[in-house]
This record gives C-alpha cells, structure tokens and sequence, in this order.
C-alpha cells in the first residue's frame, strides 16, 4: 500500500516526487483499446493502484498495469509507487572507460552473488538491454560497445528484495541506474540532452566517476601493445587521453547550477571514483604491489555488510598508484568538489579481452563494492 506521507518516490525522468495523484493510469488489453483509469476515492484514501471498470474490457477487474508521470509524460511502472527505500546510481566518464560492461556484471553479480536478496526488472526495457548485455558478455565472451552519444540515456529500473526479513512484509528498494554516454559526459554543453543529463547528476544518490586508467600516458607507455589494444575501444587507442580534471569540474558545476549550490561550497553527495579495468595494470612495473588489497578477494559480500577498513585500504593504494602516475590534480578535483569520497577498483571481466576482443571466462573482480558502500550508507546493510 502506498503511504503518500511518507514516500520518498521519484519520477527517474523529470525527477519529481511522485504521488498517486501525480500519475496517470492506463488499461491496455490492445493496441487499439487503451483507455485511462481513474483513481477512485477509495484508492485515494487506500492508497492503492486502480482496477479498470470499463464495460466488456478483458481486463476489467484487474489492477492496471501502465502509468505515465503527470509532469514529464514519461511511462513508468505503477510500482515504482510501492518501495521502502529509492536508490540511484548515476555513472560519468570518458567514452571507453567500461561503464557498461561494468553495469552489466555488477547486475549478474548482484543475482548470483549469495546475498539474500532478490533482483527484478520493473519494466520491459530494462528486461531486454539486461539479457541482451549478458547474453553478449556472458554467453557469446564479447566486449561491448559503447553506449550511443546524442541520445538521452534511459534509465534501468530494478526493483531488490530484502529476503533475509522475517515475516510477510519484505523490505524492497528501488535501484535505478543512469548510464550515459562518455562522448557526452566529456563534452558537457547546455543543450536539453545536457540539461537532462544534468537531473540525472543532480537527483542520484550517488556518483560514479568512471576513471579508464589506460587513458594515462605513464600506463601507455609502460603496458604490451597487445594488452592496450585489446582492452580499449578502437577510437581511444591512438586518441589524447581524456581531461578528467575537465569532465569533474564539468559535472560538478552541473551539480551546483541544478542545486542552486555556492561555488566554494562542496556537494553533498556521496561521489565513488571507480578505477576501471585493473585487471590489465597487472602487466606494469609500476602497478600495484603483489599483496595489495586492491588485488584481495572483496570482504564485503562474504561479510553481508560493507568492511570499512578494507575499503579504506583501498582507497588509499590506489590514491598512493595515482599519484604516483602524476594524477594528483584529478584527485584534488575530487575532493574539491565532493563532500564524501571514496575510490574503489574493478575489473568486470577478471582478465583482459585476447587480441580479438574476445572474452575468458567472467570472473569480475570487487564490481559491488561502489553499491555495498551505498547499501551501507543507507542503513540497508551493516558497516563492519
């Protein structure tokens, strides 16, 4: 039942909060029948979803199954309505940095890992581009393309299921992921694509700054050829490394002008700078030291709960790694513009692509850490 008092509902759109009186609903038993539904008093005061009562519809009777966001016009799954807790992700980065491959194991991984919960999809989109992703990641060992530029990045709607509580009523969260395209993260301008982007940045929960460590002179240089080109788009092999000094202050000024923000004032919003594909800084000289903690099997999932000491270990080792790479503007950026850092590494695939591009087997490397930090914040599961 849905408690309008208390909700903390949001449209992942336009990113309003949402009531029942803030959508529209709609029985749809054909293409050419479809017809909205009107709240009833009693759903008002029940705070319930409406049946369709329209005369000889097949599907009269039964609970509707499309809404549509009053302020925006954008469909949503009428049980977005019904969750405890409203979780976002919002990943920035350079094109070629991973962010989709990464989304697409920290999912698979997020279903298998033995945790107690349970991960469903909220609406049809986001059940194609899943078993699409993992069916090329996971079945068919390929890369994945980058997202496309120049198109509004649609939001995946999950929906988790805290089945570790006890009793009839199972906690569930909504976790929503934003994943736009790197062209247009490194080139942010204020077009409506850019403003639209710009909610996205502004409404998350939590920032992921996608980092492609490969994109690093010191790390060109001293990696095989065969390693680079493999584990990089084609477009990024021989271009200038990205400005990632630029695309934070880019995204943070974003941040401040939506949230109304002072310039000296840090934003407040929790920003997990992930290091991408550390699986291939294995081959360098300079890289992480063999009993680095980066490299140790993630605690937390083990745990059920977020081991702070650990994650503070590796943010540590890897800040030390990119200093020592002369990445240090970056790192001051960050903690510049963000009140709560913290920096993590991942690597989706376990191993880099062979020459082809092709894929070993998955056997991704700390990819839940940046949510397990989240949960944790959020009181969903225990700091340790």
């Amino acid at each position: 039942m849905f408690n309008s008092g208390n909700s903390n509902a949001i449209c992942p759109y336009c990113l309003r909060k949402l009531k029942l009186s803030g959508l529209k609903f709609f029985c749809d038993p054909d293409e050419d029948n479809r017809h909205e539904v009107r709240l009833s008093i009693a759903d008002r005061i029940k705070g319930r979803l409406p049946v369709c009562k329209r005369a000889f519809c097949k599907n009269k009777g039964q609970t509707v199954r499309e809404a549509v966001c009053k302020h925006c016009g954008e469909q949503l799954p009428p049980q977005i309505l019904f969750h405890d807790k409203y979780l976002s992700f919002c990943a920035v980065g350079v094109s070629g940095a991973g962010k989709s491959s990464y989304f697409t194991t920290l999912i698979h991984e997020l279903k298998y890992s033995g945790l107690p919960w349970v991960l469903q999809a909220m609406d049809v989109e986001t059940t194609r581009r899943a078993q699409l992703n993992e069916q090329l990641v996971y079945e068919e060992r390929h890369c994945l393309s980058g997202t496309e530029a120049g198109v509004a990045p649609k939001p995946q709607l999950w929906t988790i299921l805290d089945n570790s509580a006890k009793g009839d009523k199972i906690p569930t969260y909504a976790l929503t992921i934003y994943d736009g395209a790197g062209e247009d993260c490194e080139h942010i301008d204020y077009t409506p694509l850019d403003a639209q982007i710009s909610r996205y940045l502004a409404g998350a929960r939590m920032l992921l700054i996608m980092f492609d460590p490969l994109l690093l002179p010191s790390v060109r240089v001293e990696l095989p050829h065969e390693t680079l080109n493999a584990s990089m788009a084609i477009d990024r092999q021989t271009s200038a490394p990205a400005n990632m000094v630029s695309m934070v202050n880019s995204l943070a000024n974003y941040i401040r002008r939506a949230g109304n923000i002072a310039p000296g004032k840090r934003i407040d919003r929790k920003a997990a700078v992930v290091l991408t594909k550390i699986d291939a800084l294995n081959e360098m000289l300079n890289g992480f030291a063999s009993g680095a903690t980066i490299l140790k099997e993630s605690p937390h999932v083990h745990s059920k709960g977020f081991v702070e000491s650990d994650s503070e270990m590796v943010d540590l080792e890897i800040r030390d790694w990119l200093s020592r790479q002369g990445e240090t503007a970056f790192l001051g950026a960050i903690d510049a513009n963000f009140r709560d850092v913290r920096v993590f590494g991942v690597s989706s695939f376990g191993r880099p692509p062979d020459v082809h591009k092709r894929l070993a087997k998955i056997r991704p490397h700390r990819v839940l850490d940046p949510l397990m930090w989240m949960l944790a914040a959020e009181g969903i599961i225990p700091t340790i």
